[in-house]
């Protein structure tokens, strides 16, 4: 890659990015390589209506039984707006259920109804097969080291994200809701 020089545009680098520098820049990479998860994974998924997005959602419900909204988000790194689109969606599809408690009015929270469970049992085989043909090209000691980077890059930049993931302990109000009903 060579860059250009920009004297005459008042680049005050001195150098001009270009497009073959985007062709090997990870930010083009990683979202071409996202594009390209997404791509195979509505084709795995074809004619099952879900996203990537409210599928991993869908799976932190059953996986969070009782949590409220916002903690979901934070557990799959999506903000508030996404979130609640995103659960609309599922409740009004009868894949989730949102109970208010008593306690506590202003909140709402979620769980996975039996067609949730289902859908989830349905897709299971989908997802790995999913993974399987992004990675597929890589060997076995490739994959393991291709996931170890993509983890440390994520960790690491994590609080750089508009919808950071926070995997904070929180414990779903499962017992006092069915206390209090």
């Amino acid at each position: 890659m060579s860059p250009k020089s920009t004297k005459s545009n008042g680049n005050s680098a001195g150098l001009l990015w270009t497009l073959d520098d985007a062709y090997r820049g990870p930010g083009h990479l990683i979202r071409r390589l996202q594009q390209i998860a997404v791509a195979i994974f509505m084709d795995e998924f074809k004619n099952l209506d879900i996203t990537p997005v409210q599928h991993i959602a869908l799976v932190a419900i059953r996986d969070r039984p009782g949590l409220e909204q916002q903690a979901i988000a934070d557990l799959i790194a999506i903000d508030r707006s996404s979130a609640g689109r995103i659960f609309l969606f599922l409740e009004e599809r009868g894949l989730i259920a949102r109970v208010t408690p008593k306690s506590n009015r202003r909140t709402k929270l979620a769980f996975v109804t039996p067609a949730g469970a289902r859908l989830l049992a349905a897709t299971a085989r989908l997802i790995r097969r999913a993974e399987q043909r992004i990675m597929k090209v890589l060997n076995e000691k490739e994959q393991r080291v291709f996931m170890e980077h993509l983890g440390k890059l994520v960790d690491i930049n994590n609080a750089l994200s508009r919808a950071p993931l926070r995997m904070r302990v929180v414990k779903p109000e499962v017992e006092r809701l069915s206390a209090a009903e």
